[in-house]
């Protein structure tokens, strides 16, 4: 395979692996603060506290886009160039032998 068509397909993996970490992240911050009663912070994601209104139990949250754009891609960007160079390594290895 060539090393563009390799890039590409890293690249739309670690963008999906950047984007399923954050909402899972996500999904287990709001999970925490529903059963802790307690504030839940990821710095430059998300901030969320549980309060009551009207006798009902209610998650109140302030996103943060940017960040979560910034934190998907940084993952993203980890992944493929781990990726890349660990593909180099391994065929090094293997024509050398």
């Amino acid at each position: 395979m060539t090393t563009g068509i390799r890039f590409l397909l890293h690249c739309l993996a670690g963008g999906t692996i950047g984007v399923c970490t954050v909402f899972f992240a996500l999904v287990g911050a709001l999970v925490m603060a529903f059963f802790t009663h307690r504030d839940v912070v990821i710095p430059g994601i998300i901030r969320i506290w549980r309060s009551t209104e009207n006798g009902a139990v209610a998650l109140n949250f302030v996103p943060d886009a940017v960040g979560m754009i910034v934190a998907g891609g940084a993952i993203a960007v980890a992944y493929v160039v781990v990726r890349m160079l660990l593909g180099r390594r391994t065929r090094r290895a293997r024509t050398a032998e």
